[in-house]
């Protein structure tokens, strides 16, 4: 195994939890540097020194620096484990499978639209596969989209 894989497994086994929704926060934040009490009062922290022991464990996977004015920001982008099922654009984060839902369920729309004049019972067996995949689409969408960590992050995030 290389080193990279190897590497890749341990920050796959060291990235969860509490490390993970700091991560996550600091990855949706992009370039705003974003400071130790932050932290702690958008996630929910007991103390400032829960955080930083989260920020601590980031800097040791190489993953998060701070500034000289004791700020953290990303310092290199990974996605493993539930982030590979995201895409991030302008520090949201939308499932994959929302984009295949949405284009599914527009396909099928756009069909039925154009072809509302002749619709039959054969053309609606020839949808089943489709409607069948937006369905599943759907569903996977939800389904990453409540396990995503930042649905445990407090709603009084700026």
């Amino acid at each position: 195994m290389s080193s990279f894989a190897l590497h890749r497994n341990q920050l796959q086994i060291e990235l969860t939890g509490n490390t993970l929704q700091v991560y996550w926060y600091l990855f949706k934040k992009k370039h705003n540097p974003t400071g130790v009490r932050e932290i702690q009062r958008v996630l929910g922290f007991s103390s400032s020194s829960s955080a930083d022991y989260h920020l601590q464990k980031l800097m040791e996977m190489g993953l998060v620096r701070k500034d000289p004015f004791g700020n953290y920001r990303v310092n290199k982008s990974v996605k493993i484990g539930i982030m590979k099922s995201f895409l991030f654009m302008g520090g949201l984060a939308f499932p994959k499978h929302l984009l295949y839902s949405i284009f599914t369920t527009a396909a099928i729309l756009v069909f039925l639209l154009l072809f509302k004049d002749a619709l039959s019972p054969t053309a609606f067996i020839a949808l089943t596969p489709g409607i069948s995949a937006a369905v599943v689409f759907w569903y996977e969408a939800f389904s990453v989209w409540r396990n995503a960590p930042s649905r445990l992050i407090r709603s009084t995030n700026p």
